[in-house]
């Protein structure tokens, strides 16, 4: 038995402000990125901008606060439409938050604040029915603004599939403090809204409070999905091994992973096909040559390895070229 992270939480890969050309967010305003560092920089005292077309998601990010600021200096994230605009403001210089975090569900907007990342304090929010359509950064200045890190997320909570009803899931940090209780649905799903990013671990139990199954620590982020599998398997993907801490991206559309049997006994008849939320077509293979939709392995044997072959057709509206939006789905 093991808990298998499934889906990774992010939206992007990767910081889009440092992967995107220049032409996509800095319109006319003078800005630099180092991809060493991984810093982006607005220069001017203008605004940098990107399409944003998300439903659902939580932007967390963190910056540099300026050193210095008079009356009228400020730093600003913004986001909305042609019509709407929601936004956190550092005005003083006493008044900055290193972190800045975001999110929209069920038609609501959210703002957070934070001087460490981690513990988030409520800044306000509001009722957001209209489509939002872009996002950017704004600042007022004689210094640069900084923004170090930059991650999308899909939603605020983690999703555990797999366990009966009314099963308890406890989420606990790594000094074994309880941070929430959920139980799971008819649907044998649970949802953990989380404050923050985390390293810690599960813990399961029965209707009568027994322990069912524990977890390794964990590191734990937004949108993350997981599953509780009674398979033991290792994913081995470019040689290393697919865990629940470093969680692999594939890199390309035609990619190659492995299935290790690690587990005390053989498995028969075990069926592997891919779930997606997108249009993207992604089928499996044996060989390389002959892809389908399935694929069925007649027996693996303890210590045993199995290769797939995936291959990622990306449909012709879906111009987001991160390969990575899909699940394995292990099954008898």
């Amino acid at each position: 038995m093991k808990l298998i992270k499934v889906k990774d939480g992010l939206i992007e890969v990767e910081n889009f402000f440092l992967t995107s050309s220049f032409s996509d967010f800095a319109g006319e305003s003078n800005a630099a990125r180092d991809i060493k560092t991984g810093k982006l920089k607005l220069i001017s005292n203008n605004k940098i901008e990107r399409k944003f077309d998300y439903n659902e998601f939580v932007i967390e990010l963190e910056k540099e606060n300026f050193k210095d600021m008079n009356d009228y200096d400020y730093s600003m994230i913004y986001l909305g439409n042609n019509e709407y605009t929601f936004r956190i403001k550092d005005e003083g210089l006493e008044n900055q938050s290193r972190y800045w975090k975001i999110l929209k569900r069920d038609n609501y907007i959210q703002a957070y604040s934070s001087e460490d990342g981690i513990n988030y304090k409520n800044i306000g929010g509001m009722k957001f029915d209209e489509a939002i359509t872009k996002q950017g950064f704004m600042k007022y200045s004689d210094e640069n603004f900084i923004l170090n890190t930059y991650k999308v997320y899909k939603n605020p909570y983690i999703t555990i599939q797999n366990f009966p009803e009314n099963t308890i899931c406890e989420l606990y940090d790594l000094d074994n403090k309880l941070i929430k209780t959920r139980l799971f649905n008819s649907d044998m799903e649970c949802k953990v809204f989380i404050d923050s990013s985390i390293i810690g671990y599960f813990a399961f139990k029965d209707a009568y409070g027994k322990v069912i199954y524990t977890s390794d620590a964990l590191r734990i982020q937004y949108g993350d999905m997981w599953v509780f599998s009674p398979y033991n398997f290792e994913i081995i993907y470019h040689g290393n091994v697919v865990t629940n801490i470093n969680p692999a991206m594939l890199q390309d559309l035609e990619e190659l992973i492995t299935i290790k049997n690690i587990g005390d006994k053989d498995y028969t008849n075990i069926k592997i096909e891919t779930e997606t939320p997108g249009n993207d077509l992604i089928q499996l293979s044996f060989d390389g040559i002959n892809y389908i939709d399935f694929l069925t392995m007649d027996s693996i044997k303890q210590n045993e390895s199995k290769d797939i072959y995936v291959k990622i057709i990306k449909n012709a509206e879906n111009h987001n070229f991160a390969v990575r939006d899909f699940q394995l789905v292990i099954s008898e």
